[in-house]
């Protein structure tokens, strides 16, 4: 535990006593226009951190002042968002300020705002112990709240009216501000802003396109914010796109989400290429600080790496299948075709296949046994007029074949007879 040590004595006919370990760069003055002391410290450093306490007549001290002093990489940083709001008479407006290497938790916040034409003044307090100062002329309308999930405050203005148009400003650690949000109250009719399609589903890697169409207003001189909801978690500021064409990013948000505007459908557009899994969230429009869409649900499929392959050699497999089938099924059909013509071509006009048949066991049998063959002529006359026919047929068609009287079944036949 830490004792209190004397840095300087002010005397009442103006000299300065400081303590020997001490320099130059502690100053203390007195302002008797405003009735108070200032005790000065340059070229800080972090040594210099600490409570210090002004104490008159001996044993009266303030409450004393913290001093903190931080290496400028490791400041927080302050991120307002919307940067311009836009509203009409009558509704709350929700104005943001995230909070960067530092914890909403441990850090107290003030809002300042400047009205046009007006030096910015200071218009509330919220202290780390939930505590709430305000200026004079600041009604209880104006509440200041924290995220702990986002780590940013948030200033809420119900029943905004014409005379809370100004430019807002964050600030922490007594010199760190943020970029400020210009809040514009009119008396115009809202604006609609209408969001399609309201659900998205897209592969891994493609580019999605969100649309927000506008009704009652011109998406020329309209300044349009978007918003996302991840699964679980509160909405958060993505990018804005002004009405002049410039584009703020939340950090962390690449230019992987470019917005775009289309005048002849009246739409906002939100284009995120290259989409990846935990892109997956529900996106938001909003115009004039409180009119958002109705949103749309993006949902990123994970790409299947060996998907698209396995399908095309499925797909091949089943066409070489059928291919093969047909060929087998054409094959059969020809060979079904040709022998029905050969035996067309074989048989002879008039002639039945049972004499036909009768025709060849004729001829085998005389053949196999000559000296019956007298016996049978008879019954066989009509068999050999085909088979005689059959040869003289086959002849016509292949005169090239000479066939003799002596080396035919026929020719033993007559010979028999």
């Amino acid at each position: 535990m830490t004792t209190m040590e004397l840095v300087s004595t002010l005397r009442a006919r103006g000299s300065l006593e400081k303590e020997y370990h001490l320099t130059e760069r502690f100053r203390s003055y007195r302002d008797t226009s405003n009735s108070s002391f200032t005790l000065t410290v340059t070229d800080v450093v972090h040594s210099d951190s600490a409570v210090y306490y002004c104490r008159v007549w001996g044993a009266i001290h303030g409450n004393g002042t913290q001093l903190i002093v931080t290496n400028p990489a490791d400041d927080p940083i302050l991120v307002q968002d919307p940067p311009i709001s836009k509203v009409p008479e009558g509704v709350t407006v929700q104005l943001h300020c995230a909070l960067y290497n530092a914890s909403v938790n441990v850090t107290d916040v003030h809002w300042y705002h400047q009205r046009p034409g007006n030096k910015i003044e200071w218009a509330l307090s919220h202290f780390v112990n939930d505590s709430v100062s305000r200026s004079g002329y600041i009604s209880d309308r104006f509440q200041s709240y924290r995220n702990v999930v986002s780590n940013s405050y948030i200033l809420t203005i119900s029943h905004s009216s014409i005379s809370d148009t100004a430019v807002y400003n964050c600030r922490v650690w007594s010199y760190i501000y943020g970029g400020g949000t210009q809040l514009n109250v009119t008396v115009a009719n809202p604006p609609v802003p209408i969001q399609s399609p309201s659900q998205e589903s897209i592969t891994e890697g493609q580019s999605a396109r969100l649309w927000c169409t506008m009704k009652n207003a011109a998406v020329g001189n309209t300044d349009v914010h978007w918003y996302r909801r991840l699964p679980g978690q509160d909405m958060e500021w993505v990018l804005t796109h002004e009405a002049g064409g410039s584009v703020r990013r939340r950090p962390g948000f690449t230019e992987r989400f470019q917005p775009s505007r289309n005048s002849s459908s009246s739409s906002f557009i939100l284009i995120v290429t290259k989409v990846k899994v935990n892109d997956s969230a529900d996106y938001y429009c909003r115009v004039w600080g409180d009119s958002s869409g109705n949103g749309t649900r993006l949902i990123v499929i994970k790409a299947d790496k060996g998907g698209s392959s396995k399908v095309l050699v499925s797909i091949l497999v089943s066409i070489l299948v059928l291919v093969l089938l047909f060929c087998i099924l054409i094959t059969a059909i020809c060979y079904v075709k040709k022998w029905a013509c050969f035996q067309q071509r074989l048989k002879p006009e008039g002639c039945s296949t049972k004499a036909m048949n009768t025709v060849y066991a004729t001829v085998t049998a005389e053949t196999e046994v000559n000296t019956q063959a007298a016996t049978n002529v008879t019954a066989s006359e009509q068999s050999e007029m085909c088979y005689a026919d059959i040869h003289f047929r086959q002849q016509k068609k292949a005169p090239k074949l000479k066939v003799t009287e002596e080396t035919t079944e026929y020719a033993v036949i007559k010979r028999a007879q």
